[in-house]
C-alpha cells in the first residue's frame, strides 16, 4: 500500500492534507511520536516510480492519546458530531450532470438521499463496521463515508474517525525528503511543542484547562496522577497553585470560581469541588448563578462503586459506647480526595478500610456531613504508592487507581 503525506487511521488515507495543515493538528501529537524511516519510490507512489529512497517523517500514536489530545484542543465529541451531520448534508454535494449520463445522474441521486437522510451516527456505524470491499464510488460503503472526510477540517476528520475506531493507531506523514528535517537545527524538530505555543498565542480558546481544586492536597494528588496516568496531557491542563494562598475549602473556591467569571478568564475553567455535604451547601448560591460563562465548568468529584457501600463511625450509643460502624453509602456526603486514592491506601494496617466518621448535620442540605478517619495516614500511603508508580510503572496496573481515574477523566471530558 502506498503511504504518502497524510492522515491514516488504521492503514486507511482519512485526508491528503492537500490544503496543508494549521497547528492545532500538529499539537494533538507529541514531539515523542516523530518516526523517521528509508522509503522507496515504489513504496509511496508505486511499481514503476524508480528507484529513488528518501526519509519519511511521521508523527503515531495510538488512537486514545491523539483522540484526548483532540478533546482539550477543542475538538469535542459534540463539536465533531456536528461537524458529521453538517458534512453530510453540505451543499457541496449537490453536482449538476448532464443528461445523456443517465447512468451517472442515478448513482449520484441515489447519493443525495443517502446523504439527506444519514446521520453522524450512521457514519460512525459505517466506519466502525469496517471494509467491506465496496469501492469508493459506491453509495453507502465504507470506502464511500470514508472519502467525504478528504478536504475538509483535518482535527474534525481525524476525531470523527477515531470515534468510530477509538483502539487505531494514527499516522501523520508529515514530509517524505528531507534527511536533516529532523536534526538538531531541522524545522521538525520540537514541532508538537511549537505548534501548541501557537495556538496558545494565536487563540486564548486553545489554551490550557485551569483545574481550581478546594486546596493544596488536591492538587499535590491529582497534577502527579495526570502525569503518571496520561502524561499526553500535562502540556494541556493546569492545576491552580495554592502555594502562596493557604485558605482552601468549598467556600473559598466559589469565591475563586466568581472571581475568575468578573475577570473573564480567556482558558477553559474546571472547578473541582469534594463530593460531600460541604460543598453541597457552597454550591447552593453557586447553582441559582445564571452569569457563569460557558468557559468555566463546575464539577463535583464523581460518585464512586466503593463509596457506596463504605463503613461508617457513627455516635456513641449505650450498647455501643465508642460508636458503631455500619456501611452506608457516603457519596455525596463524605466524598473528599481521599475517598478516591484507592482501596489498596484506604485500608489500615489491619486491612480494613479506615472508616468514614459522621461530624455534623446540614440543616440546609438536610443531611449528615462526614469525613474519612486518618486523612493523613491515607495521604502518606498514597504517596508511597506514587513514587512506587513512578520509579516501576509496571506496577499501576497492579494499584487501585480507579477513584483518580474517575476524576482525570471527568476533566478529560468536561468541555465535551
Amino acid at each position: 500500500m502506498s503511504m504518502g503525506e497524510g492522515l491514516w487511521v488504521a492503514g486507511h488515507q482519512i485526508h491528503r492534507l492537500r490544503q496543508g495543515w494549521g497547528p492545532e493538528l500538529v499539537a494533538a501529537f507529541t514531539d515523542e511520536m516523530l518516526r523517521a524511516r528509508y522509503v522507496s519510490a515504489a513504496t509511496v507512489y508505486g511499481e514503476g516510480s524508480g528507484d529513488d529512497t528518501w526519509v519519511q517523517y511521521s508523527l503515531e500514536g495510538p488512537g486514545k492519546v491523539v483522540s484526548q489530545r483532540l478533546s482539550l484542543l477543542g475538538y469535542t465529541r459534540g463539536a465533531t458530531i456536528s461537524f458529521l451531520n453538517e458534512l453530510l448534508h453540505a451543499d457541496r454535494w449537490a453536482w449538476g450532470i448532464p443528461s445523456f449520463l443517465e447512468e451517472e445522474r442515478q448513482r449520484q441521486e441515489i447519493e443525495r438521499t443517502l446523504l439527506d437522510t444519514s446521520t453522524a451516527d450512521d457514519w460512525i456505524a459505517a466506519i466502525a463496521a469496517g471494509p467491506d470491499g465496496q469501492p469508493p464510488h459506491v453509495p453507502g460503503g465504507f470506502a464511500w463515508f470514508l472519502r467525504l472526510l478528504d478536504d475538509t477540517e483535518p482535527g474534525f476528520a481525524l476525531q470523527a474517525i477515531l470515534i468510530a475506531l477509538p483502539e487505531a493507531e494514527v499516522m501523520f506523514i508529515v514530509d517524505t525528503d528531507d534527511p536533516d528535517l529532523a536534526g538538531e537545527n531541522g524545522e521538525l524538530k520540537d514541532m508538537c511543542v511549537d505548534a501548541l505555543a501557537q495556538i496558545h498565542e494565536a487563540s486564548a480558546a486553545h489554551a490550557p484547562v485551569i483545574v481550581l481544586t478546594e486546596g493544596s492536597s488536591d492538587v499535590a494528588i491529582l497534577e502527579p496522577a495526570l502525569a503518571l496516568l496520561y502524561p499526553h496531557l500535562t502540556d494541556l491542563v493546569r492545576f491552580m497553585d495554592y502555594a502562596h494562598n493557604a485558605q482552601g475549602g468549598a467556600g473559598s473556591l466559589v469565591t475563586t470560581v466568581r472571581a475568575f467569571a468578573a475577570a473573564r478568564v480567556a482558558n477553559p475553567v474546571i472547578a473541582l469541588f469534594d463530593n460531600d455535604t460541604a460543598a453541597t451547601d457552597a454550591l447552593r448560591p453557586l447553582t441559582r448563578d445564571s452569569s457563569l460563562p460557558r468557559s468555566i465548568k463546575v464539577l463535583r468529584y464523581p460518585p464512586i462503586d466503593l463509596a457506596s457501600r463504605y463503613p461508617t463511625l457513627g455516635p456513641p450509643a449505650e450498647e455501643a459506647p465508642v460508636g458503631r460502624i455500619s456501611a452506608a453509602d457516603v457519596n455525596g456526603l463524605a466524598g473528599s480526595i481521599e475517598l478516591y486514592l484507592g482501596e489498596d491506601v484506604l485500608r489500615g494496617p489491619d486491612g480494613a478500610l479506615r472508616p468514614v466518621q459522621w461530624s455534623s448535620y446540614s440543616k440546609g442540605s438536610r443531611q449528615y456531613h462526614g469525613e474519612v478517619t486518618e486523612k493523613r495516614e491515607i495521604q502518606a500511603a498514597y504517596q508511597r504508592k506514587l513514587v512506587k508508580a513512578q520509579e516501576n510503572p509496571g506496577l499501576v496496573a497492579e494499584q487501585d487507581w480507579t477513584g483518580v481515574r474517575a476524576i482525570l477523566d471527568m476533566i478529560i471530558h468536561a468541555f465535551d
